[in-house]
């Protein structure tokens, strides 16, 4: 026998003992009769018992429901837990299925999960995200709403929200919800402010676009960081902006814009066109010439000399164009660009010898460049060099039978048949150049020249 019964059943021996004695002494007063209403009475005795034992019972009866309660909890939280983990292993056989390119099967299993946790959050999220993929926008918009639910000061998917609603095309939706994130948190919203410029910026919405750059530059500063990364986008906006008073009639104002522009990046190319173009609005042509012409030093961009040309040849005065483009071959250290360009308005006046003349000084600088030849070869065949003509010709074939200069962005390399300020596939401004390949010396490739020896001396 434990210690601790025996120590119980002596406390209970003493216990007898004492109310044995307590009883024997004062046996007439617990003998006495308590009146509890008429035709009811009960010995003293028996009212202290009752009311012992039911002050016993009391505490015993709460613990024995508290200790069924915790069973109870017990046996539900494992419950919950095996359910749990079978949603679990369902999510975790979805997000394999997307791996593997199984969007309908992973769809099926996040449904399972979700049929036993309805609020798990990442097979909401998931789910979503195959749903669009599959591009049924509202139930991938529905699963992303119940995660928002769930877990209410998350981001996550209130981003997924954001993204099913620009593919669904419901733009205006999409803002709204990036407000709401910029709400939540307005000091750590660089992610959601750039994602709504991008949206202003695909609806040509400019004003909107340039209030929102300047809070994401505001929130830079404010968090101690560059603000370098943004001034693209400061660059391009404002000169969007530019445009859109140009096109109202604001000539002033636009040329106020640009003139900062140009002096926040002299080599931003639209923005020293577009000043030239406004300049011209006012009147004032001479100084239009002198921005390109020094747009073209500062960037040696081509789109300058072909603006140069248009505006002396609207004018009717060839010869100032001509001038303009003999300027800037002496004035540039690669000369290959501009002396291009003069022997083609050499032949767009039908001055084929000086074209002839020009294009000849050009040959075997370059490795690629198919409207040099195209050039070359029509000239040929109007002096009736046919054969010289056909070759000419052929290498315009083999270099993909471009037949004009052709512009890429060089950013992302896409390729346009005209300049342009803009490029429409990577977003970025003043990134579109001409497309050639100029052919480099031996050193610029860090190849040092074979020595030469003499049958004399042999030495170098």
């Amino acid at each position: 026998m434990k210690i601790r019964t025996v120590l119980y059943l002596m406390f209970g021996a003493v216990i007898v003992i004492v109310l044995s004695i307590l009883y024997v002494t004062n046996q007439g007063i617990l003998d006495s009769q308590l009146i509890l209403s008429r035709g009811i009475r009960i010995p003293v005795w028996f009212a202290l018992l009752l009311a012992s034992g039911v002050s016993m019972l009391v505490p015993l009866l709460f613990g024995v429901l508290r200790d069924l309660r915790r069973m109870l909890g017990d046996l539900t939280a494992r419950r919950q837990a095996r359910s749990r983990q079978e949603a679990e292993e369902r999510y975790l056989r979805g997000v394999e299925s997307m791996l593997n390119g199984r969007e309908e099967k992973a769809l099926e299993h996040f449904d399972a999960a979700l049929q036993i946790d309805p609020n798990h959050f990442d097979a909401l999220i998931k789910g979503g995200e195959v749903l669009r993929a599959l591009r049924r926008h509202g139930e991938a918009i529905e699963y992303h709403r119940r995660a928002a639910r769930v877990k209410e000061n998350d981001l996550y998917p209130l981003y997924s929200l954001v993204s099913d609603y620009e593919e669904s095309g419901a733009l205006d939706n999409a803002k709204a919800v990036l407000n709401r994130i910029i709400e939540l948190n307005p000091r750590r919203s660089l992610a959601a402010y750039r994602k709504y410029r991008a949206l202003c910026i695909s609806g040509g919405e400019w004003e909107k676009a340039w209030e929102i750059q300047q809070s994401i530059e505001k929130q830079l500063v404010e968090l101690g960081r560059s603000s370098k990364s943004e001034k693209k986008h400061h660059l391009g906006i404002r000169y969007m902006l530019a445009q859109r008073l140009q096109e109202q009639g604001k000539t002033r104002e636009a040329i106020g814009i640009l003139r900062r522009l140009l002096g926040m990046e002299p080599s931003f190319v639209p923005v020293r066109l577009a000043l030239g173009k406004a300049l011209i609005a006012l009147h004032q042509p001479e100084e239009a010439v002198e921005v390109w012409e020094k747009g073209y030093e500062a960037t040696g961009h081509p789109v300058f000399l072909t603006t140069i040309e248009d505006h002396y040849l609207s004018l009717e005065q060839p010869r100032r164009a001509i001038e303009a483009l003999k300027s800037a071959i002496w004035k540039s250290q690669k000369d290959i660009i501009p002396r291009f360009f003069l022997g083609k308005l050499y032949y767009r006046l039908e001055m084929i010898d000086e074209a002839l003349q020009q294009f000849s000084q050009m040959k075997g600088r370059v490795t690629y460049f198919p409207a040099l030849h195209y050039h070359l070869a029509k000239i040929m065949e109007r002096q009736g060099h046919l054969h010289e003509a056909l070759k000419e010709l052929e290498l315009v074939l083999r270099q993909a039978e471009v037949l004009k200069v052709e512009y890429a962005c060089a950013t992302c390399s896409r390729k346009y048949p005209a300049w342009t300020d803009y490029c429409d596939r990577c977003g970025e401004w003043n990134s579109v150049v001409v497309d050639f390949q100029e052919e480099r010396p031996i050193e610029e490739l860090g190849i040092s020249s074979a020595p030469v020896y003499t049958s004399e001396t042999g030495e170098a």
